[in-house]
Order: C-alpha cells, then structure tokens, then sequence
C-alpha cells in the first residue's frame, strides 16, 4: 500500500505530470487544461474530455516567458509561460483561465497570442460572493458549458452532467477523509503527503483518482506518524503553491502543518455542489455556479470577512496554534488583503506571521530561520 501511496505523491513532479494526458491522447481523446481552481471541471469531464490543472515549471529561471512578460509579474504565470514555451503542453487541445487577477488575464493574452493551443478560453469572475454576483457567474458557467461543447464536438445532457457531478463530489467526499485525518495530534500523513494527493486529484482522471484512493484510505487511517512528539500545528496560507516541497520545508522547522488555505488544497475540494437527479441540465449548471462561486478563503473575491471566518473556523477545527502565510511575488489580491487578514486574526487571537515566497522552492535557508523564529514563539 505504501507503495501505491508514493505513486500517487509523485505525480505531482514535473516528470510525471503530463502520464495521463499522454495516455488519453493516444487513445484519441482531448484534454482541457485549466489555470485556476474556480472553473467547473465536471463540464468537461461530462463530454468526455479530460480536465488538467496547469502547474509552472519549478526551473529557477524563466529566460524564454521573460521574452514576453516582465519578471516582475506573477511568478505562477511566467513558470506556467515558461513551460508552454518549452513545450511541455503541447498534449493540450485547449486551455482555460479566469480573471482571477490581471496577471492571469495578461498570461491567457499572450498564450492565445501564441497560438500553440487549438482553443483558448477565459470566464469573467466576480469580485464579491453576493446574489447579484452569482447570477452573473452562473451566466459565465452557462457560456463556458457552451465553448466546452464546441471543443468536444457535443451536446452535454443532464444526465452526463449530474453523473460527473457526482464522480467530483465523491473525490471531494474522499479528500475531506484524508484531510480529517490530519486533526489527530500526530497525524499518519504529513502535510506534503495530504498537499500531493490533493494535487494528484487535478492531474489524473476523477475515476482512477477515487478508485486509488478508496483502497489507500483504510491504510492511511492505520499508517503510523512519522512523528516522535507533538509539534506546534500550523496552518499555511497562500495561492497557486503547488510543490508539496515547501509545507516539507516548513515541517523541517520544527513544526506540523495541520491544515492549508491553498488553491491547490483545501480550496479545491471544500465544497460540494449541492444537486439532484432530477435537476434539469439549466438547473445543474447553476448548482456548478453557486459551488464555484463561493469557494472558501480566496482573496481574489473582496468579501475578507467571510474567509478570515473560514480560516478562524479551520483554526478552530484542526486545532491550529499559529497562520503562517506564504503569499507568491508579485500576486496583487493576497498582498492587498495581507493587512486586513494580519489585523482581523490578530482581533481573534490567532498568532499569524507572512513570508513572501517564489513560486519554485527558492531561498530554503531564509524560509526555515522565519518560520523556526515564528514556532519558537508559539512553544
């Protein structure tokens, strides 16, 4: 078991991301690679087609995305920018981004502007988590429905809309097992364990992901911590931070990582999207906008309040000593909001500290002597 744990954690390495890509595209099937986390995979997976997170290349430097953007944006998108140029997307049959940030924005125009993908897509999302706001997001799900029909050369019916649905609400059901996991005082699965297989459920089919999962599950529950004591339990926050590398770093420290506020993590399979069977296709489309719509803790959206609740409520839940966030270079929405989060967990108690980090794992050293100094405190 422990061996088809490690197979499923190292897919998430640059070698191996693109396995099951290959492998669909030589049986004559298409992939959709997404750019965020807040595009309704089940719509693609419901014609067929396979859906597949993006991840940057972890290269120090990005010489050939330097050509087109400025070094000073985004480091997610100059990596991601600097993969396309390397062709390491070429299994790609279209791509699709968000308007989660203008950085991200600016790399969907220069991917399109390139031309190396068949089909290119963007979805409009909204600034807030209101009623208004919804509806216009539930008009944005609907059109993307419509360019994922166009790629697949099909009509999505209700019936492979709810069963997709389904399929991605079980693998959400299955995370929330393994992440619960992660309360106990030395828990069986490190924090870059829970990260990678978190990860490895964007980067592989729905079906194969639950299969493999549901057979590890009562091993993991048995598996022995690798820990000898307790440590002060932490929550690392952050965006587009995909290298279960770093919270291995952070551990190193002398702390445990309990949970995440990450993209990649405890954002991606939070929510259910609440349905029935007998929903109309309109009807399951609009249940996909609401799911979507209101993902837990993302500083893309301006309701603040609503997240820095969800973080004190995983504080609360996974008995968190202390919030160590980690926002990316460059990433506007996070450094906007890092005032507001410091002051509003300060206001509950909560010890919280903020180390801008790279996006590849970069300055190993400086990471340890801030976060060791931060757990010191917290003893």
């Amino acid at each position: 078991m422990e061996e088809k744990l490690q197979n499923l954690l190292v897919l998430n390495q640059e070698p191996n991301r693109n396995r099951y890509p290959a492998q669909w595209k030589k049986e004559g099937k298409k992939v959709v690679g997404l750019l965020c986390s807040c595009i309704p995979e089940e719509i693609v997976h419901a014609t067929g087609m396979l859906p597949w997170r993006i991840m940057g290349t972890q290269r120090s430097s990005t010489p050939n995305a330097d050509v087109y953007r400025p070094s000073h944006t985004c480091l997610y998108c100059n990596h991601v920018l600097e993969s396309l140029l390397s062709g390491e997307y070429a299994h790609l049959d279209a791509v699709v981004a968000t308007s989660w940030d203008q950085d991200l924005v600016r790399l969907w125009d220069v991917w399109k502007y390139l031309g190396k993908t068949p089909y290119t897509y963007i979805m409009h999302l909204p600034r807030s988590v209101s009623e208004i706001h919804q509806k216009q997001f539930a008009k944005e799900v609907f059109k993307f429905c419509e360019f994922v029909e166009n790629v697949a050369g099909q009509k999505i019916s209700s019936e492979a809309l709810s069963h997709s649905i389904e399929i991605f609400n079980r693998s959400r059901e299955l995370l929330h097992r393994v992440y619960g996991l992660r309360k106990r005082e030395t828990p069986p699965l490190s924090g870059a364990e829970a990260l990678g297989l978190t990860t490895a459920a964007s980067l592989m089919p729905k079906e194969l992901f639950i299969e493999q999962l549901d057979t590890l599950l009562p091993y993991l529950e048995k598996r022995k911590s690798s820990l000898k004591e307790n440590r002060p339990r932490l929550l690392v926050s952050s965006d587009r931070l995909d290298n279960p590398d770093y919270l291995k770093v952070i551990v190193e420290s002398g702390c445990l990582v309990a949970m995440v506020d990450l993209e990649a993590g405890s954002r991606y399979f939070w929510k259910f999207t609440e349905h029935s069977k007998s929903d109309s296709r309109e009807g399951l489309l609009d249940a996909l906008a609401k799911r979507y719509h209101s993902q837990p803790a993302s500083p893309a959206s301006m309701n603040w309040a609503e997240q820095v609740s969800q973080i004190a409520a995983w504080v609360k839940e996974f008995n968190i000593q202390g919030v160590l966030e980690l926002p990316l270079k460059y990433s506007r929405p996070r450094e906007m909001r890092v005032p507001y989060f410091r002051d509003s967990l300060s206001d509950l108690n909560i010890p919280m500290v903020s180390y801008e980090r790279e996006y590849p794992l970069t300055n190993v050293g400086q990471l340890k002597t801030r976060v060791g100094a931060f757990v010191e405190t917290l003893i």
